[in-house]
């Protein structure tokens, strides 16, 4: 996997028919003109061949965007294949005009404000966001997610942004951090 360690795991839940959907954040792209290869979860089964000319694009690391461009496409890709469709019939009206973002890490005031951003590019006005600061008062992230429309009303659909094996985030950050290391001159095991 190498480089798909840092790929973030999402889980898409679409309120209106109650069901979740699971996609792996990364794009590969062509080299020689950088458009889109493939998305998600189809990305998995290309990784490594060379006849597709392409190159893997992480647009979200351990929680934080880090490619905007990339991040805007998959996020228009997961919004128009799993919410705006149902049973493979386009849906004429949104449930409601607002989102909410379940993040399994810590995020500033801006990757916050990029993350809405990102949102309000799909169209929604208001975005919830929950973050591992977050106190869910003993529930899992999954009931959190579907009871959140008992405190903040009608919701329209839900991002989940974390990790199934959080190994890979692990070996990711060390290996991360062992480059920081040789950049700043420290010796560190």
């Amino acid at each position: 996997m190498g480089n798909f360690d840092s790929a973030a795991d999402v889980k898409i839940y679409d309120y209106k028919t109650r069901s979740i959907h699971e996609e792996k954040c990364c794009l590969l792209m062509f080299r020689e003109n950088g458009k889109i290869a493939c998305l998600g979860n189809e990305c998995m089964q290309y990784i490594g061949r060379s006849e597709l000319e392409s190159e893997p694009c992480i647009p979200i690391k351990l929680g934080r965007v880090v490619d905007y461009t990339a991040a805007e496409n998959f996020f228009k890709y997961l919004h128009r294949i799993y919410i705006k469709k149902t049973n493979g019939k386009p849906r004429l009206f949104k449930r409601s005009n607002k989102i909410l973002l379940f993040l399994h890490e810590p995020c500033s005031e801006v990757d916050k404000k990029i993350y809405m951003d990102l949102m309000a590019f799909l169209g929604y006005a208001n975005v919830i966001i929950i973050t591992s600061e977050t106190n869910l008062g003993g529930m899992s992230p999954e009931e959190a997610i579907w009871s959140s429309e008992e405190v903040h009303g009608k919701i329209d659909c839900a991002f989940e942004i974390g990790k199934k094996d959080l190994r890979e985030y692990a070996r990711y950050a060390e290996q991360e951090l062992k480059k920081d290391l040789k950049r700043w001159g420290c010796e560190g095991e």
